[in-house]
């Protein structure tokens, strides 16, 4: 068995065990490493499991920087999984040869090269890592899901009687939406006014941007905009706001009322991760950062994050795929083949 079917062996094992999603994400990782070690290999005469289990602490770090600077990484994300990744592929080693290499198997090592994997992360001036990972694909299914149940089958009398829970539910439900689609962050929710809105060409502009919604959600809107005029009607009321809170007009919206409904759905009220979610669809399309970041409100460290899950999801952290991308763009250069 060569390295490569080794690594198939290892990321099979983590399909059946873990599911798609983690072998995707361990993928890009374990090739990364791949790489590293055949490099090191090119001049040296020894098998690819002798040299990984006689690497010592210096050269796994050596790894890691690897890693880092092949995907011009930012923050420290990615760099963890790494690191955790290497040592489940160790513990794969460990389990089928028996003795491998003492900073994945002895406890003392172990520690020692964590002490020094962290000193690492400090040198390479990674960002800590953000506490709100991106949401997946079946979560977004679900809260969607949820909102949708919640919006369709809203009980108008009950809203305009103030009942307990039922306005929150509502207006969390269009929000989540919003931020499930366009990836926007509070700011740019709270900045929204009815203006803002048209529900005649049904469509929305969100910091100077005019984006069109999906019929589904015009509808709901078209639907929401009647309820609030009846609201504001009700009780006497102004607001130039689209969403506003119902027992306080003048006050903005806080984080429970906007996001009740994430709670029921992934058990925190944890935004950030649906924004990201929609932030890394965009980036996949090849949207600029510098324009989600203007639509979004969010800043460059959480676009530098999201461009790196994209970029190990395409596999961009390895060398031998960014050239061959490079490559394919070369050729298209209109004097290459006047060369």
């Amino acid at each position: 068995m060569d390295f490569v079917d080794e690594i198939e062996e290892f990321l099979d094992m983590q399909k059946k065990e873990n599911g798609e999603a983690t072998t995707k994400t361990y993928r890009s990782k374990i090739y990364a490493f791949y790489e590293f070690v055949s490099l090191e290999l090119r001049d040296t005469d020894v098998s690819y499991l002798f040299f990984l289990n006689r690497m010592d602490k210096d050269k796994l770090l050596q790894s890691v920087e690897h890693y880092v600077r092949a995907g011009n990484l930012k923050s420290r994300a990615a760099v963890d999984v790494y690191f955790s990744v290497l040592g489940n592929f160790y513990k794969y080693l460990s389990n089928k040869n028996g003795k491998t290499n003492d900073y994945f198997q002895d406890n003392i090592k172990k520690e020692e090269f964590k002490i020094e994997f962290e000193k690492k992360i400090k040198e390479l001036h990674l960002r800590d890592s953000d506490t709100q990972e991106p949401i997946g694909r079946e979560m977004a299914k679900k809260i969607l899901e949820e909102c949708d149940k919640l919006i369709d089958s809203i009980d108008i009398e009950k809203l305009l009687k103030k009942e307990k829970g039922v306005y929150s539910n509502y207006i969390s439900s269009l929000i989540i939406k919003l931020v499930l689609l366009y990836g926007m962050k509070n700011e740019a929710i709270r900045k929204l006014k009815i203006r803002d809105y048209n529900d005649q060409l049904n469509d929305l502009v969100i910091n100077n941007y005019r984006v069109r919604l999906p019929d589904g959600l015009a509808m709901q809107m078209k639907k929401y905009k009647e309820i609030r005029k009846s609201f504001l009607k009700k009780y006497e009321i102004k607001s130039d706001r689209l969403f506003f809170d119902d027992y306080d007009i003048e006050k903005e919206l806080d984080n429970t009322k906007m996001y009740i409904v994430l709670k029921k759905v992934m058990g925190n009220m944890q935004a950030g991760g649906v924004a990201k979610y929609a932030i890394i669809q965009l980036l996949r399309e090849g949207i600029p950062a510098y324009i989600i970041s203007d639509f979004t409100n969010y800043k460059e460290d959480v676009l530098d994050y999201c461009q790196e899950q994209v970029d190990a999801e395409r596999g961009l952290s390895l060398l031998s795929e960014k050239s061959r991308l490079l490559d394919s763009a070369l050729r298209k250069n209109n004097l290459f083949d006047d060369m």
